[in-house]
């Protein structure tokens, strides 16, 4: 790991806050990339101090299929800049270095995201804090527990090493919940013809502790069937019925007891920024948090099937 200092701090500015920021590359010289965009953040107005994780390889996530492997890296910084002016900042510095956004997860010559900025939970069309995939993809927290192992997640509160330790043992498999009228059909078909992943059929919500157990038997069966071959989508979530019947959660826990967490929880909606979402997490989890989550807008079925498809080997 480095450290760099940068000579714009200076007594009289505006209070600095931690900022976890990633960076990718898989064209040109893709280690020399990260390294001259590390720089130039260091270099920012604003940005006080800056320390860089070890460089790891890792297979593409989604997008075209015959791209070359990625190098990754993470940045902690202390920045006096708000999140839009990071945010900002680093797009000018994608630019500087030839990004090119032709298409979604696509190859690029550099990638830098916005994991964190301090404790900051918001949602919006221009910035999701935290990043909203962060705690899915291997490749994003093994540099962060480079830096900050112990550090908490704004949202689940847990550390980004126990985020890292719940994909490696968590089951390979999510659950999903709807919280919108609209149906996933479309994005689930394009999904089934992917060999490496299957659609399990939804069950109805469970109304009583015997109902229960039988949603949990089924999510028995499909996991002990398919788990070691396919990544499990389940179209059903035990825990949704919490939601109208939280006298129900001492059953839950029990029944969740004798299986493999699930890898993250999936809520479609047609509002993937609506201020209540936390309501529905806390319904959910009352307790504590089982795993981490991902909001996906259930209206546009390009993204949603890309989306889900990644999630299949994003923990690798």
């Amino acid at each position: 790991m480095r450290d760099y200092s940068s000579n714009t701090a200076a007594s009289g500015m505006t209070e600095s806050k931690k900022s976890l920021l990633s960076l990718g590359s898989n064209l040109g010289n893709p280690k020399k990339n990260i390294r001259l965009a590390v720089q130039k953040i260091a270099d920012l107005e604003g940005v006080q101090a800056l320390r860089e994780s070890r460089y790891r390889k890792s297979k593409p996530v989604g997008g075209p299929s015959g791209q070359a492997k990625f190098i990754n890296a993470a940045v902690e910084i202390s920045t006096t800049l708000d999140p839009q002016e990071l945010l900002s900042a680093i797009l000018e510095i994608e630019q500087q270095l030839g990004r090119e956004r032709k298409q979604r997860w696509d190859e690029r010559i550099i990638d830098i995201d916005i994991l964190t900025w301090d404790q900051t939970v918001q949602s919006s069309p221009t910035l999701t804090l935290p990043h909203p995939r962060m705690p899915l993809r291997r490749f994003v927290l093994e540099p962060v527990c480079d830096l900050v192992p112990l550090d908490r997640h704004p949202e689940t509160g847990w550390t980004y090493a126990r985020h890292l330790e719940h994909l490696t043992h968590a089951g390979n498999y999510a659950v999903t919940f709807r919280n919108t009228n609209q149906s996933p059909t479309e994005a689930y078909l394009r999904l089934s013809q992917n060999d490496n992943v299957l659609v399990a059929q939804s069950i109805p919500l469970a109304q009583s502790a015997a109902e229960l157990g039988h949603v949990f038997g089924r999510l028995k069966q499909w996991i002990s069937r398919y788990e070691q071959d396919v990544f499990l989508l389940c179209d059903f979530a035990p825990r949704e019925c919490l939601i109208q019947h939280p006298q129900l959660a001492a059953e839950v826990a029990t029944q969740e007891s004798s299986l493999p967490l699930p890898r993250l929880l999936v809520f479609l909606t047609d509002n993937i920024h609506n201020e209540s979402r936390h309501q529905l997490i806390t319904q959910i989890m009352p307790d504590e948090i089982i795993a981490p989550w991902l909001f996906l807008d259930i209206n546009d079925t390009d993204r949603l099937h890309q989306e889900l498809e990644a999630l299949a080997s994003c923990h690798l």
